[in-house]
């Protein structure tokens, strides 16, 4: 009996045993053992072949050589009956995550930008979302790899315009329907060359941060995916023992942290 990590069990399903019955094509084609479990878990067939992490098909069906492959293992089976499972699940951040906690202080600047960033992921809907998260767990094992969670700081600098430092003032104006608003203008006045009343600057990142914090959100997926799974098939293994992961949610901080959870959609529906 081999022992294996979650990652390694993964890994091994996915590039030996799951593309069993796809032919050259693998993963891909759609009598593939992982393409048959997908369809039954989820009701539909998806392709990863955006991923770049699969072998090019060719022309046509036709091209695709019968290849003798065998059944897949029993194990790989079951792993991926449980990645397929994930489809009924969905994404939960806590609220107050904070994926740039490691960053210096950026006067709420870098606040700002992971709830940004949070928001628009959840305005995502469930079904894309899930997708992300399998077609991240399948990706990372084909290629062998963790996500990238590497966020250098972005240095605090002031808005500029035309190379120059930038004013900007509130404006109050009343709309034709009898409304108020308040309007963010230029604050600079190009006759006198001095700022307006009451203008003031303003700070930003200097690199916009988003695709680091949506890098370190897909690590803490992928780990609590990895758990998940871990949970789902340690009892159902035959040819296999699985070695529990210490891997943190949250390795740019000195201690492991809580992160996001993989929690089951009815239940957070209900």
């Amino acid at each position: 009996m081999r022992t294996m990590t979650i990652e390694e069990l993964l890994t091994w399903a996915f590039v030996h045993e799951l593309p069993k019955g796809g032919g050259v094509d693998g993963l891909d084609n759609a009598n593939s053992a992982w393409r048959t479990l997908e369809a039954s878990a989820w009701g539909k067939i998806t392709r990863y072949a955006e991923l770049g992490t699969l072998i090019d098909r060719g022309r046509a069906d036709a091209e695709n050589i019968w290849i003798e492959q065998g059944e897949p293992h029993d194990d790989a089976v079951a792993i991926g009956r449980a990645v397929a499972g994930l489809s009924q699940c969905d994404v939960a951040i806590p609220d107050g995550w904070n994926a740039l906690a490691d960053w210096p202080d950026t006067n709420g600047l870098a606040r700002m930008a992971v709830d940004n960033t949070v928001a628009r992921y959840r305005a995502r809907s469930r079904q894309q979302r899930v997708e992300g998260m399998i077609s991240l767990v399948v990706g990372t094992a084909i290629l062998g790899r963790e996500p990238d969670h590497q966020a250098e700081p972005s240095r605090v600098r002031m808005v500029e315009r035309g190379g120059k430092p930038a004013w900007f003032v509130m404006q109050r104006i009343a709309h034709g329907d009898g409304r108020v608003y308040d309007l963010e203008i230029d604050g600079f006045n190009p006759r006198s060359q001095r700022p307006l009343k009451g203008a003031y600057r303003k700070y930003e990142l200097s690199v916009d941060p988003s695709g680091d914090i949506l890098g370190r959100l897909d690590y803490q997926i992928w780990v609590a995916a990895l758990r998940r799974l871990e949970a789902a098939v340690t009892m159902q293994l035959t040819g296999h023992r699985l070695t529990y992961s210490d891997r943190t949610m949250t390795p740019w901080l000195e201690m492991d942290r809580p992160g996001v959870a993989i929690v089951d959609a009815a239940a957070r529906a209900g």
